[in-house]
């Protein structure tokens, strides 16, 4: 089962879902209950490997977790 990055146009709320892809159209926002989202595409693991090679390395990346994609940051 895949996971979707959704953030909600009415109260900004980031969240991620990890449904079937057939429920995806299904997804609302836990904060507010809004059904209108915006859906982002972040990192996905192929073989135990993130398929994004930037993943983990951005500004964002604080103390061995990214808050941006979730992986675990690169320390070097």
């Amino acid at each position: 089962m895949p996971t979707y990055e959704f953030t909600c146009k009415s109260c900004q709320h980031h969240f991620d879902v990890f449904v079937p892809i057939s429920q995806k159209k299904k997804v609302v926002c836990p904060q507010c209950k809004g059904k209108s989202l915006r859906e982002f595409f972040g990192a996905v693991y192929i073989g135990g490997q993130l398929s994004n090679p930037s993943a983990g390395t951005g500004s964002a990346c604080r103390s061995g977790s990214c808050t941006t994609c979730g992986s675990t940051c690169k320390t070097s």
